[in-house]
This record gives C-alpha cells, sequence and structure tokens, in this order.
C-alpha cells in the first residue's frame, strides 16, 4: 500500500473552519444555502462527481486517492451548509429551495477519459468559487462570510490541482 499522506497537506488548507453565529434575520438566505448544499452546481454534486471521477482514474492511484480527498472535502462543505441550514431551523433536504428541485444523480458530469474529467472537475470549481463570493455579497452576516471565504480557499487549492493535472496530462498527450 503506497503512502499518499503528503496528498493531504497538498489539497487540504490547515487552517479551521469558522464558526458562524447566526441570527433571526439570516432566515433569509435558507434559499440561496439550499442551492449550494444540494443544486446543480452544489457540494452535493462536488462530492459525487470526484467519487464517480475516481473510477476511471484506477491507473493513476495517487490521483484516484487525491480524487477521494476533494471528495471527503466537498462532503465536510456540504455537512457545514446542512448544518446552517438546520440551526435556520429548515431541513437540511437535498433539496434547492432556488430551483424548487431535489438534488439527482443527473447532475453530474459523467466523464470517462482524463482531461475531460479533469476539466469539468475544474469548471465544477471555477462555479463553486464565483456562487461563494455572490454569496459573500448577498450575505450580511460576517461570520457566514468568513466561513464563505474559508471554504473558496479549498475550492481555490483543488482548482490549482485539477488545472495542473490538465496541463501536465495535455503536455503528455495532446491528443488525450
Amino acid at each position: 500500500m503506497n503512502d499518499y499522506s503528503n496528498l493531504w497537506t497538498k489539497l487540504k488548507i490547515d487552517l479551521p473552519y469558522p464558526s458562524v453565529t447566526l441570527t433571526k434575520s439570516d432566515c433569509q438566505y435558507v434559499a440561496m444555502l439550499s442551492d449550494a448544499y444540494a443544486g446543480k452546481g452544489s457540494e452535493s454534486t462536488s462530492s459525487n462527481q470526484y467519487l464517480v471521477h475516481r473510477f476511471y482514474l484506477q491507473a493513476f492511484p495517487e490521483i484516484e486517492e487525491a480524487y477521494q480527498i476533494l471528495a471527503s472535502t466537498e462532503r465536510t462543505h456540504q455537512k457545514l451548509l446542512g448544518n446552517l441550514i438546520f440551526e435556520l431551523g429548515s431541513p437540511p433536504n437535498l433539496f434547492s429551495q432556488t430551483t424548487n428541485c431535489y438534488w439527482s444523480g443527473g447532475f453530474v458530469h459523467k466523464r470517462n477519459r482524463l482531461i475531460p474529467i479533469f476539466e469539468s472537475d475544474a469548471q465544477e470549481e471555477r462555479a463553486a468559487i464565483a456562487h461563494y463570493k455572490v454569496m459573500i455579497q448577498t450575505v450580511t452576516n460576517k461570520s457566514m462570510q468568513d466561513l464563505f471565504k474559508r471554504i473558496i480557499m479549498d475550492e481555490e487549492l483543488h482548482l490549482a490541482y485539477l488545472e495542473s493535472l490538465i496541463a501536465e496530462f495535455k503536455k503528455a498527450s495532446p491528443s488525450t
């Protein structure tokens, strides 16, 4: 068994997630949080997409393990958002109140070749970063903003890793 412990330091930010202090007025953000939690471009989608894509990476054990770490981090984000939704008095169902739609496995981009896998996952990270930036501008609760900024740090690290894979594999095999 290979030791991939260095991947954890490469793919995880060594900073805690800030705690969030909620007020009654924060209830207005439940719909927005539910979309980040279980919408099409949500943490639920990201974590499952990494797990699905991981199966196509078995020839690359280090990348396969990295995808497990990425999925784990996305599940942490999902849990943090679910906790906020719950604390605001709404059930953390796999449901986006923004789109009035339950989460679906159809949201996952199913790719089976390396570069398209990396590119679709990088696109999801870019979209997540943009969504969290909008959330930061939308909410007035500073502790929520701080949590979203911390999550962005993870997403930016994931994006950098995926972009390095894209560059590496395009250089190795421009036709892949």
